[in-house]
């Protein structure tokens, strides 16, 4: 089936290149010179990003893209549409096969290549993947998303302009180079793969003045910068890194700027709670060269304080924007903010019912706890673990279920007290008292349901009002019998 399932998908893509409307093919730019990532995903764990430089028109396809990348690559033609058969020596062989991804900026997800991999044409910074899987079920799964890497871009001119790109978001390949084409215009040369600079934002490297472009990057053990060590795509950046790039002359040295500090921070108990202390804690805040001078905090809710360790007690449970501002003795600051919950837990709610409320003695009653609520300490529920009962007659008894009998023995007024304990909760007991009345043999003797008429009415007036009645009927049955 799968096998039948892939030639129909072959065949849908050389229609596609036939038949346009089969594919969708995207446009190509009036760049002459531009930069693609390609991921090559193994499908056991191995993966290979690469970043290519490819030119239009004629080398800026798919295929062009993957043959940059890949070592080996094996293909087959179908008419004018090349299939790939094996990349770095993993051939297709089933149920598994080499299928080819991009990446949809618009809707953030792996889209499968709509047409073969020689016709469809790549812009600036587009992504693609191979992806090697199990083809079984079509369409099979995307590969995972593209990483992405936060870093801190410098553009420093050398004539005393600065401009500083904070928290640059660099998708897939997060090289220097990819980095830095997040915040300028580039124009750049190519020695065999490596990527040189030849000027950012239309200023060139200058031979006559022995002026040129040269990237450093942040030691933050050192505190220093140190000047980029390879071409700069071969350079790759994790999260928190700090570039600059310095128009400078021979002798070559650092930027003279220094990064801005880092502000971070973080706070115990992780959830706190209604009233109680949070500490909060900027010692994770980096100086980046200069000193921490000055901790600014604004709790989010109209409260504020200044320290590197501070304190703080909410007094309504929400969710809280917590604010930290560090500045140095270079005159350069940085703001770090942070949701926090703050939680209003509460103990459980005692409930029940009797029935019935008034009874006689020996009669059963049934106490009945299932109303009772659970209680919550801030982030769970937490479950009712006990019922315990003192039903006021000098009995007293805990259960693990809400549902208990109990009779009295003689009349008189009970009061019986629940008290439902909840392991966790704050608190984690909460009590409730009814009242229960035993009664016994009423004045007049029992009571019995009369329409219109409470149960509790003794029944003396209907007996004499019978008894009345009997002794006039009776008076006159007499009269009739003396008559006849």
């Amino acid at each position: 089936m799968i096998r039948k399932l892939f030639t129909v998908f072959i065949a849908v893509c050389v229609c596609a290149v036939i038949y346009p409307q089969f594919g969708m093919v995207a446009t190509a730019t009036s760049q002459t010179k531009f930069s693609v990532d390609v991921l090559l995903d193994y499908g056991n764990g191995t993966k290979k990003w690469s970043t290519c430089i490819l030119s239009k028109p004629g080398n800026d396809t798919v295929y062009n893209a993957t043959q940059a990348t890949a070592t080996t690559l094996n293909i087959t033609w179908y008419g004018d549409a090349i299939l790939v058969d094996a990349i770095d020596g993993v051939w297709n062989s089933h149920p598994y096969y080499w299928i080819w991804w991009y990446w949809n900026f618009t809707e953030s997800k792996w889209i499968i290549g709509p047409v073969a991999c020689n016709h469809y044409i790549l812009n600036d910074c587009d992504i693609v993947a191979w992806y090697y899987e199990n083809c079984t079920v079509w369409p099979p799964a995307p590969p995972p998303n593209p990483p992405v890497t936060l870093v801190d871009v410098l553009v420093d001119y050398g004539n005393g302009t600065v401009k500083w790109h904070e928290n640059v978001d660099v998708m897939g390949v997060a090289s220097v180079f990819k980095a830095t084409k997040a915040v300028a215009t580039l124009d750049y040369s190519l020695w065999g793969d490596d990527i040189f600079v030849d000027a950012i934002n239309g200023v060139w490297n200058n031979y006559a003045t022995n002026y040129f472009w040269l990237y450093w990057y942040w030691n933050s053990t050192s505190m220093s910068w140190n000047c980029g060590p390879v071409a700069c795509n071969k350079y790759f950046l994790k999260n928190g890194d700090i570039i600059a790039w310095y128009y400078e002359t021979s002798p070559w040295g650092p930027p003279s700027a220094t990064p801005h500090p880092v502000a971070n921070f973080t706070w115990t108990p992780s959830i706190p709670k209604v009233g109680e202390s949070v500490i909060f804690d900027a010692s994770a805040s980096t100086p980046n060269g200069g000193t921490i001078l000055k901790y600014e905090w604004n709790f989010g809710d109209g409260k504020y304080a200044v320290g590197k360790i501070v304190s703080h007690a909410y007094t309504n449970p929400n969710t809280y924007t917590v604010t930290l501002n560090v500045s140095d003795s270079n005159g350069l600051w940085d703001i770090e903010q942070k949701q926090i919950l703050v939680v209003k837990p509460h103990s459980p709610k005692a409930e029940f019912t009797a029935t019935p409320e008034t009874a006689r003695p020996s009669e059963i009653i049934k106490f009945n706890a299932s109303a009772s609520l659970l209680g919550w300490n801030g982030t769970h529920t937490m479950p009712i673990t006990e019922y315990r009962w003192n039903f006021g007659d000098g009995n007293m008894t805990t259960t693990t279920t809400p549902i208990i009998y109990h009779s009295y023995k003689t009349a008189g007024n009970y009061y019986v007290t629940l008290t439902v304990y909840a392991p966790g909760a704050t608190p984690e007991t909460d009590s409730t008292t009814r009242r229960i009345t035993i009664i016994s043999v009423p004045v007049g003797g029992y009571s019995f349901p009369i329409e219109g008429y409470a149960i509790e009415k003794p029944l003396t007036p209907y007996l004499a009002l019978v008894a009345i009645l009997t002794a006039v009927f009776t008076t006159i049955r007499r009269k009739i019998y003396r008559r006849e």
